[in-house]
């Protein structure tokens, strides 16, 4: 296995073309609801049905809260041009935070989740995180991420090389699994968030899901 190499992402930075910006989100809705994202979100948040509150944490354009039926559901993330892209017609609350300390009450929320979103911060972040979620939700956290693995690699390098994603997810894809984690590092990460029990499957294709318990 490569090791983990943290390098930044272009869809964080702040001064990226807008166009190149919603391309890179179309690209990212298009991998959620073609490759599995949508059906693994929520096959993983059905552990802790039934709920009625939900908070997405890295909810980018909201698209996997979108697809659940929950009468309470919270979007949140950094940047606003991602919650704002394509709203109309969900009725989500959009949230700009910072996910290191959450502006919300403890157990404000039934369920906290995140996806493909780990990967972005280091292990020690990752705990902070994970700790924070625990603390605004009252039955448990979803996580969700593409495990550090040559063959989503390579799948994610041939996109980029057949040009069917755009500039900027021609680097950010490659450069995300190559940030990613191994189910054993996930789960050495989650046995120190704090909860009452951990879990950390193998989710087809090539993903990890972390569950915790309130």
């Amino acid at each position: 296995m490569f090791p983990r190499l943290d390098t930044p992402e272009l869809l964080d930075e702040h001064d990226a073309p807008r166009a190149d910006v919603e391309r890179s989100l179309r690209d990212l809705r298009r991998i959620n609801r073609w490759l599995g994202g949508i059906s693994i979100y929520r096959r993983l948040t059905r552990h802790f049905a039934p709920f009625r509150s939900i908070l997405d944490l890295g909810a980018g354009t909201a698209d996997l809260l979108g697809s659940v039926n929950v009468p309470l559901r919270v979007a949140l993330d950094f940047k606003i041009e991602h919650l704002l892209y394509r709203h109309e017609g969900r009725r989500i609350h959009r949230v700009v935070a910072d996910v290191m300390s959450l502006p919300l009450r403890t157990g404000v929320v039934e369920v906290v989740t995140s996806s493909h979103f780990f990967h972005h911060f280091t292990p020690q972040e990752n705990e902070t995180i994970l700790r924070e979620s625990l603390r605004v939700a009252s039955k448990g956290v979803v996580v969700n991420d593409t495990r550090r693995h040559r063959v989503p690699l390579l799948f994610v390098q041939l996109l980029a090389v057949l040009r069917l994603v755009g500039r900027i997810t021609r680097y950010d894809a490659p450069a995300s699994v190559r940030r990613g984690y191994t189910s054993a590092e996930a789960r050495d990460i989650a046995s120190r968030a704090g909860a009452s029990r951990s879990r950390v499957i193998h989710a087809f294709p090539y993903r990890f899901g972390i569950l915790l318990w309130k």
